[in-house]
């Protein structure tokens, strides 16, 4: 039976540990357990859940965002452009990271638009629903006619958008537009699949630890320890692989518990070095920006509106009956990156350009093209919705920082949170830049077609605005936040450049312990990162049923 006890799992022979049901994690669970030889355990300290309203409804789902539980993720899926993905292998040397390869797995992804799809970009036999977000009323279209003005081309499909970066694109969502629900990992990759009898899976389960043994350069993952019900157990002699799929936060936080890290932090803890690695927990990347709200002249019906519980039983009855509404979807509805070139002057650009020179590598300094994202975002605070108005948001930020933090264990107590120093504008550029694309924020809502329906901005507020460049830069200062797509803790590039893992996603001084999730990017990527999350995890399953196929 695939859903286990821990006494269930004492009498199966185990070819691969999957430690994490996310995004990441369940894909290569899925793939692997299509071979009946192959005996796969996933473990996930969250639940396993079935039908929910409050995950199952797109308007719903951002309610748990943080929640524990198989399969939980956020349902953007634009991807990144031609010219980051190449960076992995022309910048940080790792063979068959491009783009032409990624795309071959992003394709793998997914089932069936609700608009026909262009083929040489997407599949049609992958397990995910997908979706373009709504533009069929007169706002969601108006930021694209606006940002063409500004230089910025609409591309409607996000996937399209390889050789250029500068480009406004439509928002394309993991949503079921049959049933109105989200597409995600749980019910695309693992609920299909739990009546084979070689995938197992063990829910409400803390690992705290990777098993590991061995003398000489590589050592061997045998297997994990973890806490459940308040005991410590733990499952060894796994036959081949230990895969870590535990986000950019927990991923870096399980190896230091497990001996792998740095002496001088792992020492704080009375936790003996086995596997010296420096970079695990370093080269911590966010996206980092602001907030923008304003007054609009529109008929369209804005989420402002569910704030009124009779609208709201008027959306919940057309999501009921019709699969219609602001219930069927979710924001964001636009995107626009704009280059460093369209934020600042000639001198200006040159100036962030040496910068980034100062402070990073060769490889990043390639890599890294400086990119602002707009897009609608929940906001932090905003003044309370007066009845009968109209409102648009972005969400302002900026996607390659150059600011750098990290995640290290906080003490020997492996339930214990890790440390998070997300350095946020620890570099000065990064916050001259964000105050830069709050500039060109309200550049593009005052220009038509867009700034003809823009009545007032309500955040940043007037005054603020009326104070110029002191008082955007007060505000970005006061206001700003992540977008909560942390990545790099367990980068995939070269040992002596601080790096955690190699192209084949196996971590330094081990022969078996793998990690499969966006921690591995070395680089911030100006997209969505659930599209790179599902691909890390399908290129990994097909790196490991190669190798499984060879033994």
């Amino acid at each position: 039976m695939p859903l286990v006890s821990y006494s269930d799992l004492t009498s199966v022979d185990l070819d691969y540990i999957v430690v994490g049901g996310g995004t990441s994690g369940l894909t290569p669970v899925a793939r692997l357990s299509e071979n009946s030889n192959l005996n796969v355990l996933v473990i996930e300290a969250g639940v396993r859940h079935g039908p929910t309203p409050e995950i199952d409804i797109p308007a719903e789902s951002s309610c748990n965002l943080a929640a524990k539980a198989l399969g939980n993720n956020f349902m953007g899926m634009f991807c990144p452009p031609k010219s980051e993905m190449n960076a992995l292998e022309q910048d940080f040397g790792m063979k068959r990271w491009n783009w032409d390869n990624l795309l071959h797995y992003m394709k793998k992804i997914s089932l069936k638009f609700a608009a026909k799809p262009n083929l040489a970009f997407h599949g049609t036999d992958g397990p995910l629903q997908i979706s373009y977000g709504p533009t069929d009323t007169t706002m969601p279209l108006k930021p694209f006619e606006t940002a063409e003005k500004l230089g910025m081309p609409w591309n409607f499909d996000s996937v399209r958008r390889i050789h250029t970066e500068p480009a406004s694109v439509t928002s394309i969502l993991t949503i079921d537009t049959n049933t109105a629900t989200r597409s995600y990992a749980a019910n695309a990759y693992s609920e299909p699949n739990l009546h084979r009898k070689n995938l197992l899976v063990l829910t409400e389960a803390q690992v705290t630890k990777v098993l590991l043994e061995g003398q000489g350069s590589l050592l061997r993952a045998t297997g994990v320890e973890f806490v459940q019900n308040g005991q410590t157990l733990c499952i060894e002699n796994v036959k081949r692989d230990v895969v870590l799929s535990t986000g950019s936060f927990q991923t870096p936080q399980l190896l230091e518990l497990s001996g792998v890290g740095n002496p001088d932090i792992l020492s704080k803890h009375g936790i003996k070095t086995l596997v010296y690695l420096p970079g695990v927990g370093e080269n911590l990347r966010g996206y980092i920006g602001v907030c923008t709200v304003a007054e609009c002249e529109t008929d369209d019906e804005t989420p402002d509106i569910l704030a009124g519980p009779d609208v709201i039983k008027l959306h919940e009855d057309l999501y009921r009956e019709k699969k219609e509404g602001l219930f069927a979807s979710t924001p964001p509805g636009a995107f626009i990156f704009a280059p460093a070139s369209a934020l600042g002057t000639k001198e200006e650009v040159e100036s962030w350009k040496r910068q980034a020179e100062a402070r990073s590598t060769d490889a990043l300094v390639n890599a890294i093209p400086l990119l602002q994202w707009a897009g609608r975002q929940p906001m932090p605070y905003v003044p309370p919705a007066e009845p009968g108005k109209r409102y648009t948001s972005f969400f302002c930020a900026l996607m390659h920082p150059l600011s750098r933090g990290n995640v290290h264990i906080a003490s020997a107590d492996p339930l214990a949170p890790p440390a998070i120093n997300s350095s946020y504008f620890a570099d000065e550029t990064d916050f001259d830049l964000c105050v830069h694309i709050l500039e060109y924020m309200l550049q593009l809502l005052r220009t038509p077609p867009l700034g003809l329906q823009v009545k007032s901005s309500l955040v940043p507020s007037q005054t603020l605005i009326d104070r110029g460049t002191e008082g955007f830069r007060k505000y970005v200062k006061e206001f700003c936040g992540p977008v909560y797509h942390p990545v790099g803790t367990a980068a995939m590039m070269a040992h002596e450049d601080g790096g955690v893992v190699d192209a084949e996603l196996r971590v330094y001084g081990t022969n078996n312990l793998r990690i499969v999730d966006v921690s591995v990017l070395p680089l911030e990527v100006s997209c969505h990162t659930q599209s790179l999350a599902y691909a890390i995890g399908e290129k990994a399953a097909d790196m490991l049923k190669t190798e499984a196929a060879e033994i």
